[in-house]
């Protein structure tokens, strides 16, 4: 006589489920086990109420019961696609529903109280009806109101065994305790195998419910749970979701759909004053570092853990990482900053020493002080302490607790796998500086398209599964992966994946285009390959209020090209610049022209509309350091004592750095700079626009001085061609 196999449901365990086999019957165990043996149908029931029918198999969810037993021949298996089916929603609903937690973390124990309940109630209960008349019957609702219980919602219910499906178990709102007695509140992902796994953790503003968000209410629990459901029930509809939260569950962070079935630990933290977590809001503060660090030594402290944490996110989620990484917690073993910034006021505040203001506006009141905040908690004048830093001081470089931290590069030796998305409104220029100074021995760079997170989620994603599986796991890749990887973009939307051995490119040669307005010519002015010998100038009104099209510019082509020419690194610009008031804003836009028409360097969004490359500057920050400039890039001090307004109709020479890109030129094409007073937006909303200050913008005419003792230029970054 054959001996009877063991089954369990993986969205529980259920406890105290009475079953039946032609030969086996009891109630599941206290691991929530049930015994068969092979070709049977189990019955499962509460008392007198029949769950459903299954064939006997080792693992089970309640989306495998069904109304009538199912036949010894047909094929039963569970798919995510039948868990929008009314029987299944409803029976997961009411059972779930038995349950104390709403992760569902120590599953459901059906006592004999609840057995006894359920069965005075089981003649009037049908799961085999649609989902609004299951919600309203009156013997479900009598029976979850003697419970002291709510009905699980719908989405929730999905998800749950969806999850399961996919090995993943949560564990909702957890406190992790920090230095100071308070503590921040986390969301931890695990294999439900069980085990001790590497873990990967990010921590942020952008709240833990599903896209962005928190979950303060049971409304916001129920909207959150519906866009996960949505997310992954209407694949098709995803095109419609902003492409920044397209391919993530939770705000440009890892997915645990992706990373826990791989044997991670995925751990999602809020900051202080996000969310449950109490305490003051202080964006990318020395703070909130400390909490990083807190959280990643608790994470590695917990039995689920194999001890060793790596750090993966993107954006606002990348840039927090430098600052944690400098104080060098213990178990952080390695991470990987995707498109973020490093510098406090280069990056964040004032590129080019021009106030990002209403993009850091819209930011702060929609993003990290929107939805997220914890309605409860205090936060900082995190806009006020920009305004009141117009120069570039301790503010941002960690001088208060609730500051700005700064990123200590030479204190980080561990693993680092980096990027940049090239010529992005933000985000352009942190890993490429990034790579050039953290002194790891193992370091990567990826080099993405301006809108990022295609590659980051499709593209790169191995890049950085073997990253991690290396220095988390121990798994050594079969071959070593290529120091840096990037998109060389081809124009009209399309690219190709390329690897060198280093950043810049071995073989780079920097080729000086130099401006000529020329005698009596309008527009364009010329870009030639040698110094003109005669001076000339180009002038444009500076008198703008705010940044779009068509605005007034000073413009250089060069003749067509006559071979074909590969651009990866680092442009920038030399330009001697005189205005008719005491400052000017000069932006320098690089594009591509074929014909009449503008060649676009976009690749995965097709609504970006960033030129090739970009740089800017206020010309009153034009003072450089010697010793930190490179050949790739200038290096502005933004001091206030080193601050210089301009005299009136005198020639000052601007080095401006302009963002890394890569583009393939073909033959025929023309490279084409635009100089303008502020910029076109680059199609971004309106309400993103840089400061325009109007005390030098106002009647103000700027001047281009070409040729002679002005030797105005830009340079261009020449590669090899890749094979």
């Amino acid at each position: 006589m054959s001996e009877p196999f063991s089954g369990h449901f993986l969205d529980g365990p259920f406890v105290g489920l009475s079953y039946r086999t032609p030969t086996q019957s009891g109630v599941t165990n206290s691991e929530g086990g049930f015994a068969y043996k092979e070709g049977e149908v189990v019955t499962f029931s509460i008392d007198a109420l029949t769950l459903g029918h299954a064939k006997g198999n080792p693992s089970l969810t309640l989306a495998s019961l069904h109304e009538t037993p199912p036949n010894a021949d047909q094929n039963q298996q569970d798919t995510e696609k039948e868990l929008t089916r009314p029987d299944i929603v409803n029976r997961a609903r009411f059972v779930q529903s038995l349950g104390p937690d709403c992760d569902l973390r120590d599953g459901v124990t059906v006592d004999r109280a609840t057995r006894t309940l359920v069965g005075q109630n089981a003649n009037d209960i049908s799961f085999a009806v649609d989902v609004e008349s299951f919600e309203k019957n009156a013997a479900v609702q009598a029976v979850l109101t003697r419970l002291g219980r709510g009905l699980r919602g719908a989405a929730a219910a999905r998800n749950h065994i969806r999850r399961r499906m996919h090995g993943v178990r949560v564990l909702r709102d957890l406190k992790i305790p920090t230095r100071d007695g308070s503590y921040v509140v986390a969301d931890v992902f695990l294999p439900l195998a069980g085990g001790s796994h590497p873990t990967l953790l990010h921590q942020g503003v952008y709240g833990r419910a599903f896209r962005t968000g928190s979950s303060h209410t049971a409304a916001d629990r129920q909207a959150s749970e519906q866009r996960e459901a949505d997310y992954y029930e209407n694949v098709e509809a995803r095109v419609q979701i902003n492409h920044y939260f397209r391919y993530s569950e939770s705000a440009v962070a890892a997915n645990s759909f992706d990373w826990v079935p791989r044997g991670y630990a995925l751990v999602r933290v809020d900051s202080r004053g996000v969310g449950q977590s109490p305490g003051i809001l202080a964006p990318f503060s020395p703070q909130e570092a400390q909490d990083y660090y807190d959280a990643i030594e608790w994470a590695a402290q917990q039995t689920w853990s194999n001890g060793k944490v790596g750090l993966w996110g993107a954006s606002y989620n990348a840039t927090i990482q430098w600052p944690v990484a400098s104080l060098q917690p213990p178990s952080l073993k390695a991470f990987a900053p995707q498109a973020g910034d490093t510098d406090g006021y280069r990056d964040l505040a004032y590129p080019g020493g021009i106030l990002l203001e209403g993009y850091r506006r819209w930011w702060w009141d929609n993003m990290a002080a929107g939805p997220s905040k914890n309605p409860k908690a205090d936060a900082v004048d995190f806009l006020g302490g920009l305004a009141r830093h117009p120069f570039d001081d301790s503010h941002y470089h960690g001088g208060t607790h609730l500051g700005i931290a700064q990123v200590d590069f030479s204190r980080i030796q561990i693993p680092v796998i980096v990027s940049a998305s090239q010529t992005a409104w933000i985000h352009g220029r942190a890993g490429f500086e990034a790579f050039a100074r953290v002194p790891s021995a193992h370091k990567q760079l990826l080099v993405y398209d301006a809108t990022y997170t295609y590659n980051l989620y499709h593209d790169f994603r191995s890049d950085l599964e073997v990253f991690f599986d290396h220095h988390l796991k121990g798994i050594k890749p079969d071959k070593e992966p290529p120091a840096v990887r990037m998109v060389m973009r081809t124009g009209h939307g399309k690219y190709e994946i390329k690897d060198a051995a280093h950043w810049p490119i071995p073989g780079t040669t920097y080729r000086e285009l130099f401006l000529d307005a020329g005698a009596g010519i309008k527009v364009p002015g010329a870009l030639t390959a040698k110094t003109p010998a005669q001076e000339s100038h180009a002038e444009y009104s500076a008198d703008v209020t705010a940044a779009g099209k068509d605005l007034p510019m000073a413009v250089f082509e060069t003749n067509p090209f006559s071979e074909e020419v590969e651009l990866a690194g680092h442009f920038r610009a030399t330009l001697w610049v005189s205005s008719t008031t005491t400052d000017a804003d000069v932006f320098v836009a690089f594009r591509v022209m074929d014909g009449d028409r503008e060649v676009q360097y976009r690749s995965s969004e097709p609504k970006s509309v960033a030129p090739l490359s970009s740089g800017l500057l206020r010309a009153s920050h034009r003072k450089t350091d010697p010793k930190l400039s490179t050949t790739e890039r200038p290096w502005h001090t933004h001091m206030e004592e080193d601050y210089a307004p301009l005299s009136p109709n005198v020639p000052v020479k601007l080095d401006i750095e302009s963002l890394s890109a890569t583009a393939r030129i073909p033959v025929g094409h023309r490279l084409r700079i635009e100089i303008t007073p502020a910029d076109d937006g680059q199609g971004n909303p309106s309400e993103w626009s840089r400061r325009i200050d109007a005390s030098y913008h106002a009647g103000a005419v700027n001047r281009i001085l070409t040729g002679g003792q002005y030797p105005s230029s830009v340079t261009i970054p020449v590669v090899p061609h890749f094979n």
